[in-house]
């Protein structure tokens, strides 16, 4: 009688498929960081959603804004250049979804030694490093088109930072194989 139970309990227990399967869209977006004191943020990135697994690739810009305090090279701007690739996971209702994602990624950081204490004298540098790129998405999407609140960061060696932003989302179809 057990043995009956147990397996009319397991023959219930069907796989449901996440809401967000076979949706994709792209996101465009500009904010804040907390790169280089205060930077703004620019953003453009494509979600895949498979049967299980979302995958994302972003391409991202960060230049410096406002200088911090401590900052001797004011006359040039840092910036940062990151391009990611993420998976992650979501959840869907209607209109509205949450994504979550990691992953890795390559930086490229373009800064002023502040070694150097003489205006007129200081190099100009050009480095390159691995990251840890994360996003939360919280979004609204009707039909084709919709708006989402990007929460970002990226820990890496150079100059890790958190940021926010506001991003347009165009939803697409894949071609069917």
């Amino acid at each position: 009688m057990i043995i009956a139970l147990v397996l009319n309990l397991n023959a219930r227990a069907q796989y449901t498929a996440n809401a967000l399967h076979k949706k994709n869209w792209t996101n465009y977006g500009v904010g804040l960081t907390t790169s280089d004191y205060l930077s703004y943020h620019l953003l453009a990135s494509r979600t895949v959603f498979g049967e299980t697994v979302s995958s994302t690739t972003r391409f991202s810009y960060n230049q410096e804004l406002i200088e911090g305090p401590n900052d001797s090279i004011y006359f040039r701007k840092n910036r940062n250049v990151e391009l990611g690739v993420l998976w992650g996971n979501g959840w869907a209702h209607k209109n509205v979804y949450m994504h979550i994602a990691a992953g890795m990624g390559v930086n490229v950081r373009m800064y002023g030694d502040s070694a150097q204490q003489v205006l007129n004298q200081f190099n100009y540098k050009v480095g390159m490093t691995i990251g840890v790129p994360a996003q939360l998405e919280l979004g609204w999407n009707k039909k084709e088109h919709g708006f989402c609140l990007l929460v970002t960061g990226n820990w890496n060696f150079r100059e890790p930072y958190l940021g926010a932003l506001i991003c347009y989302s165009r939803r697409f179809k894949l071609k069917e194989k």
